[in-house]
């Protein structure tokens, strides 16, 4: 049981470029709502926009029992996932681990951590809204000249992110609400004529409303079902 005599506080570095924003770890408190506001004010996109936070960190080696249960089967990495909320109890993955307050304070954060943010901006199965991922990858897992699986330098830019919120504080979605957008079969289905029509309206919208540079990262890598393969360009670069 959590004992309020223990160390209450843990300070977290979490940076874009050159700002930075210390969170605050009140472990007398609901620490995700805690994260997930504190990040809102630093990044400027409401917390209603934001999905999932996950962090990302060498393994702390503090021979706490039981293991570590953030630790990846590799061993060399240890991650943190924070989801905001699963619409319906049937939507938790199955395995889905629930961590105590003691996991987060004992096996993961340590006061002092540094985090550089990665936020992916998606749309969601319906075409009609955008959120926000928070990728948090500690420093000593970033390479400073180029770009990894776990870390993007081009979009961890302080312009880049101004720029996401911007987009995720406009009305742009009561415009795509009026707009046509497929729609699957069967509900929760996706269905292979739907899946591909879906990807193509979503690189309409992002090409005709030139934003699609701001959900896509040109130098990573994704799969198209066999092959990684580069992003394809979906914005007009000469646009405004």
């Amino acid at each position: 049981m959590y004992n309020k005599n223990d160390c209450d506080k843990t300070t977290i570095k979490v940076q874009v470029s050159d700002a930075y924003r210390i969170i605050i770890i009140d472990w007398s408190k609901n620490i995700k709502k805690e994260i997930f506001r504190q990040l809102a004010e630093f990044t400027g996109i409401s917390i209603e926009k934001t999905q999932s936070i996950s962090f990302s960190k060498p393994p702390v080696g503090n021979d706490v029992n039981p293991p570590n249960p953030f630790l990846r089967p590799t061993g060399d990495l240890a991650i943190c996932h924070f989801e905001k909320s699963f619409s319906r109890p049937a939507a938790i993955p199955q395995g889905y681990y629930l961590y105590t307050k003691e996991d987060y304070r004992d096996k993961f954060f340590r006061d002092g951590d540094c985090f550089a943010l990665n936020t992916r901006m998606f749309m969601t199965f319906t075409l009609d809204k955008f959120n926000v991922q928070y990728n948090l990858v500690h420093r000593d897992l970033i390479d400073e000249t180029d770009c990894n699986q776990l870390f993007c330098h081009h979009i961890s830019k302080k312009a880049f992110l101004d720029k996401q919120a911007k987009i995720s504080n406009s009305d742009i979605e009561s415009y795509l609400r009026n707009q046509p957008r497929p729609v699957p079969i069967v509900e929760d289905t996706l269905d292979e004529e739907f899946h591909a029509a879906r990807v193509i309206r979503q690189r309409e919208i992002h090409a005709d409303l030139n934003i699609g540079q701001y959900f896509h990262s040109y130098c990573r890598f994704f799969s198209d079902g066999m092959f990684p393969v580069p992003s394809p360009r979906i914005y007009w670069p000469n646009r405004g």
